[in-house]
């Protein structure tokens, strides 16, 4: 049982001062072109770190001569002063400024089990098993509101809601033909009093092949009030790694899952109407031999895509991998003793070899971006000890 507090900063040196855009903007002075700076974060001399009280309670377990052994940890937790970036007033030149915005508080629980399942002379098998779940939550915006938000990737700070999170809309795929003309006539709108309205949806929207946006109110408009909540961080995370020695070598087999949350996959973002079939053929974009698309047509009104085409970039980010296989093989004592050495083993690993998500030949664990993705290895080497 342990209670602490402990602070964290959370943000770059030298953030409370303003700041200003590395690239470079050009205007003209005297009749001649002059590179300038635009602001780019607000500088707030009243930041504080954030503060965290915590109150752990955990135990250790061991039965059967130890052989099934392990821990549970449970944590409570508060936190004042929550950092954000939020966006800064219209009237103000910055577009943003970083804030102590409130209140948050959480929950957790963390399991760790070892398993040794066989143990004979020449052979053993032990499974390390470990879960974690994990909950957030902000209980307090400053100012009495119950929400932030930011220019930078959609992101919020919501009462009620889980501290990182994104807030925009959501798409059901691409319209059919005449799907949009039979939508209307079938569906009655209503505004927030419940009078019945009719329905006033952007130019271009509903054309064959454009995105289909969920009028989550069924006010017959789309507005920021239809944007939904998807949540950044998993709610369960799982780990296994099995271990087998025969003799000299040893195979090991470590898999791990994460459930719960969303990810801004980039590489949804890459649709462009130029090149719309750019990912060699793989792009599930409408067309009318295929019009129960993910991806507007190449040919849709571009609008549409302009201003809800960040709809498609958030993927569930569940997956299941075998996260690392490693066998090796350590050389007999007696060999590597006559040269000095008090152990010789060689291996062989693969990395990252093997990823089951929702998303096509894309490791999730990496987040959403695909210029640095999480690389497959390949490692044979030698240890050496002397």
């Amino acid at each position: 049982m342990s209670w602490g507090l402990s602070g964290n900063s959370a943000i770059d040196a030298y953030q409370t001062l303003s700041t200003l855009n590395s690239s470079a903007i050009y205007y003209n002075f005297a009749g001649n072109d002059v590179a300038g700076k635009i602001p780019s974060h607000m500088g707030n001399p009243d930041l504080k770190w954030e503060k965290t009280s915590s109150f752990d309670l955990g135990f250790d377990f061991g039965f059967l001569n130890n052989r099934i052994n392990g821990s549970v940890d449970m944590y409570f937790s508060k936190t004042n002063d929550l950092l954000f970036y939020k966006s800064a007033p219209t009237s103000s030149v910055f577009p943003s400024v970083i804030s102590n915005i409130g209140k948050t508080k959480g929950s957790g629980i963390e399991l760790q089990l070892n398993t040794l399942i066989i143990n004979a002379k020449a052979f053993s098998w032990n499974i390390n098993w470990s879960y974690s779940h994990m909950s957030d939550k902000i209980t307090e915006l400053t100012g009495g509101i119950d929400k932030y938000e930011t220019g930078n990737n959609n992101e919020a700070r919501i009462v009620g809601e889980r501290v990182n999170t994104y807030l925009d809309y959501e798409t059901s795929g691409t319209w059919a033909v005449g799907e949009f003309a039979n939508y209307i006539a079938s569906h009655k709108f209503y505004d927030s009093n419940g009078n019945e309205v009719a329905a006033n949806y952007p130019s271009g929207y509903g054309d064959p092949g454009t995105l289909k946006i969920n009028d989550r109110n069924n006010d017959g408009k789309l507005s920021a009030d239809d944007r939904r909540v998807y949540n950044a961080d998993p709610e369960n995370l799982f780990g296994m790694n099995n271990t087998f020695s025969y003799k000299n070598f040893s195979l090991s087999v470590q898999l791990m899952a994460r459930l719960g949350g969303y990810i801004p996959y980039a590489m949804n973002n890459r649709l462009d109407y130029e090149t719309a079939n750019w990912g060699g053929g793989c792009t599930d974009y409408w067309t009318y031999t295929n019009q129960n698309a993910k991806f507007p047509s190449p040919g849709a009104d571009k609008s549409i895509y302009t201003t809800y085409g960040s709809s498609l970039l958030y993927e569930k980010a569940d997956f299941l991998k075998i996260k690392d296989i490693t066998l090796s093989y350590s050389l007999p004592k007696r060999w590597i003793s006559k040269i000095g050495l008090s152990n010789a083993r060689i291996y062989g690993s693969l990395k990252n070899f093997i990823t089951f998500s929702h998303i096509d030949n894309f490791d999730p664990e990496a987040g959403g971006g695909y210029s640095f993705p999480l690389a497959k290895q390949a490692v044979i080497g030698i240890n050496l000890e002397f």
